[in-house]
């Protein structure tokens, strides 16, 4: 761990930078981010040991969390009830009519 002047000159950047977008990141778009991260990530390795120690640090502070704990609700989606689509109906092929066989008819022999 790093001391508390570090902890808190990136725990301020992190919260500014997040007020600023209107929500907090999650790990992998902060690192999507590149060189425009408010602290470096090789620095969030080294202070808070990465990016998910930065903000559970950043939730048991009592002087910032307030700031941005209305930016951590969950994303709710619209409920939108799922179309039914109509596979396309093929039209079913007709029977062929079947020529009729003549029917077998059993010769009797006569003697004689």
């Amino acid at each position: 761990m790093a001391n508390k002047v570090k902890i808190n000159k990136a725990l301020k950047s992190l919260t500014t930078y997040f007020l600023k977008e209107g929500k907090i990141l999650k790990e992998e778009a902060y690192a999507k981010l590149g060189s425009n991260q408010p602290v470096m990530g090789s620095t969030l390795n080294s202070i808070f040991g990465g990016y998910r120690g930065a903000i559970t640090t950043l939730k048991a502070n009592t002087q910032f969390w307030p700031l941005v704990k209305c930016l951590d609700k969950p994303e709710v989606k619209p409920t939108v009830e799922p179309v039914e689509t109509k596979a396309p109906v093929e039209p079913i092929p007709a029977n062929k009519p079947v020529a009729a066989k003549p029917a077998k008819v059993k010769v009797e022999k006569k003697d004689g």
